[in-house]
């Protein structure tokens, strides 16, 4: 991570904050088919919920049934409960990296005591106007997210954001703007994937339901040859 971004501040000539601004747009790249995993296994889950709902109303009191109809309803309807987490746990190495180098550069051989960026030292904290942006862009990607509705889900949508842009002032200017861009990057992932991509598979499987459930015609009787005779 830190040789790509010194390439492009070293050999491209371009400032600390576009160089951080691009290595996130390369890493989101890479890393759009786990989004699109990621998210296709959430909307999966989103469209059983209503089912699993009943399912743990009716067998609250059997813990070892509901298991077994939970597992048979994840069978039926081919959806993976795990399948969202592999594309977060091989995302997690890049964002590791990408917090490491922003939060201690120096250790890496990268200088930006002076690099200034839209009127931030990337070197500094404390931008509050940074956290503000990333807090909105963090709700605005949340609310585009497939996911069940209930309570405890709606309250955490409000305090995450709140959360996260309090640890973006907190942070180093440098991890604020690489954490900003990559939200706003995510949201135009979000919407490519839910306009292009689920909404296909939205499509097809409507049609296969609806093919599904028409009735087949019944062959029509031939009619008998009248005689020649």
């Amino acid at each position: 991570m830190a040789k790509i971004l010194q390439f492009f501040y070293e050999v491209l000539g371009l400032e600390w904050g576009w160089a951080i601004i691009l290595l996130t747009v390369l890493v989101k790249i890479v890393l759009f088919p786990t989004s699109i995993s990621q998210f296709r296994s959430a909307e999966q889950i989103k469209k059983i919920q209503p089912l699993l709902q009943k399912i743990q109303e009716k067998y609250k009191n059997d813990p070892q049934e509901l298991q077994k109809k939970t597992l048979e309803l994840y069978r039926t309807h081919n959806v993976k409960p795990l399948g969202g987490c592999l594309p977060i746990l091989i995302q997690l190495p890049f964002l590791v990296g990408l917090f490491r180098v922003l939060s201690t550069p120096d250790v890496y051989g990268i200088d930006m005591t002076n690099a200034v960026f839209l009127g931030m030292n990337l070197a500094n904290s404390g931008y509050v106007p940074l956290g503000v942006i990333s807090g909105v862009t963090t709700f605005i990607h949340q609310k585009m997210t497939p996911t069940a509705a209930d309570s405890s889900q709606s309250t955490f949508m409000y305090i995450m954001p709140l959360f996260i842009g309090w640890i973006t002032v907190t942070l180093k200017a440098g991890v604020g703007l690489y954490w900003v861009a990559s939200t706003i990057l995510g949201i135009g992932q979000q919407w490519i994937i839910n306009r292009f991509i689920l909404a296909k598979e939205r499509s097809d499987e409507e049609l296969a339901e609806k093919k599904g459930q028409e009735p087949e015609e019944k062959p029509k009787k031939a009619k008998p040859k009248e005689s020649t005779e």
